[in-house]
């Protein structure tokens, strides 16, 4: 029976890192959305001026749990693109709020109809599945993101 249950562990394992590979794969690739190609990086962004008009480079950075360096990147790019625009803050100068422009406006439509049209097909996919098979799908991913966690801290302990 132990035995089992430790194949089964096992077979999580490897679809876990079966999954993070898909991941990171697609994160890597350009995406056409609409007349437009992103990374997931600029689509992140994107996303987040979209849904929060007079964010600050800071705020994404804490909301990606990414470096203020690494978020200013990308959306230099995006400026570079015609798809946000900085504008100071009236009330502290040395703020700059994030907006798209139409253009990007269109871009963050496009993006969201995609997402929209992918989760509705992953959904029909997992529609053979009980909401109970769900649930408890559910509190073991939560588990293995509490490991992960666990992993990610005890490694930035002890690579500083």
């Amino acid at each position: 029976m132990e035995d089992q249950r430790e194949a089964l562990l096992r077979q999580i394992w490897a679809a876990q890192d079966e999954a993070y590979d898909l991941m990171y794969e697609y994160d890597s690739l350009p995406h056409q959305y609409g007349e437009n190609t992103l990374y997931q990086s600029e689509a992140q962004i994107i996303d987040l001026i979209g849904e929060h008009p007079e964010i600050t480079v800071t705020e994404l950075a804490a909301i990606l749990k990414k470096t203020p360096s690494a978020c200013s990147q990308i959306v230099r790019k995006l400026r570079a693109k015609g798809w946000v625009e900085q504008v100071r803050n009236p009330e502290n100068n040395r703020i700059f709020n994030l907006y798209l422009t139409d253009s990007g406006q269109r871009v963050y439509q496009d993006h969201t109809s995609f997402n929209r049209s992918c989760q509705e097909a992953t959904f029909r996919l997992l529609d053979t599945f009980s909401t109970q098979e769900l649930e408890h799908h559910l509190m073991v991913q939560r588990k293995l993101n509490e490991a992960y966690q666990e992993d990610v801290q005890h490694s930035k302990e002890h690579n500083l």
